[in-house]
């Protein structure tokens, strides 16, 4: 999947100083001095809306780490997905009654003239869960032999027993974990689990990618299920009342108020983020 087109970057006269980021394990700013090129993995949108000013907020954010680094004297190695079939995408796709495909095609292209008109850095690897299948279904089927999954009618769940370190980087106690997960897309509660925090990873029949934390140290990102349970202050919310530019019904766009922006089209409603980046809004 092409990424958008680069905005121009001058060079600077001098060299920035190092970058330090927040360690979430340590709760406690570190400094970043990658071997190699810096690495950065940031999570995309779920394109079934259009972009919001959590989508702004995002991803200005990391485009400000990416600066940093380079003005540091570091290449970036930078990756960002989009999840371009998920749960979000196909309801809305079958309420509006359009061809879930062609939903995603449209709206990733708005997401790519925004992130253009807010002057973005693009990634250098701009890759979709569904290109990325044939990779995710390897793996899983790596943790099955590996005894780390188990079945639970037609799913698949990833057993947390089978990582050590599980819950390691949040810092969370099981009762903090046991809160956050339905929050956040778990299913603590459904029969035939072993453990209620255990993460599903295939659904009704069809293989289905884990979603990954956003890493800004350069380590490997941990799996949904320890995303699930991480510090992150965002949460998986119901976006407001979408105002797309494009209608997915064909209807025209609604005329621009006066500072209305694609990125300031809409807001989360949830009670714990004025500015959200959850799955379900990404």
């Amino acid at each position: 999947m092409r990424a958008w087109s680069s905005p121009d970057v001058p060079p600077l006269p001098v060299t920035g100083p190092v970058v330090r980021v927040h360690d979430t394990a340590s709760d406690t700013l570190v400094e970043t001095r990658p071997e190699g090129p810096a690495r950065l993995y940031v999570c995309g949108i779920t394109p079934y809306d259009a972009t919001h000013m959590g989508h702004a907020a995002t991803y200005v954010g990391f485009d400000l780490l990416h600066r940093a680094w380079r003005n540091a004297g570091h290449d970036v190695t930078y990756v960002q997905n989009v999840t371009d079939v998920d749960d979000p995408l196909l309801e809305r796709a079958t309420k509006v009654g359009v061809d879930w495909a062609e939903l995603a095609l449209r709206e990733t292209q708005l997401f790519r003239d925004d992130m253009e008109a807010l002057r973005v850095l693009p990634p250098a690897h701009y890759t979709g869960a569904v290109e990325s299948i044939p990779q995710v279904v390897e793996l899983i089927q790596r943790l099955d032999e590996a005894g780390a999954v188990y079945r639970v009618d037609d799913d698949l769940y990833f057993s947390v027993t089978a990582d050590d370190t599980f819950g390691e980087v949040s810092g969370f106690d099981r009762d903090q974990m046991l809160q956050v997960f339905p929050e956040r897309g778990g299913d603590p509660d459904r029969e035939g689990k072993k453990d209620p925090l255990d993460e599903r990873q295939r659904r009704g029949g069809t293989w289905s990618a884990p979603r990954s934390r956003s890493t800004t140290s350069g380590r490997p990102s941990t799996s949904r299920a320890a995303a699930a349970t991480s510090s992150s202050r965002t949460t998986r919310c119901r976006p407001g009342t979408p105002r797309s530019r494009t209608p997915a019904n064909g209807s025209p766009a609604p005329t621009p108020t006066p500072g209305w922006s694609p990125t300031t089209a809409r807001r989360c409603r949830s009670p714990r983020a004025t500015s959200c980046s959850c799955p379900r809004c990404g």
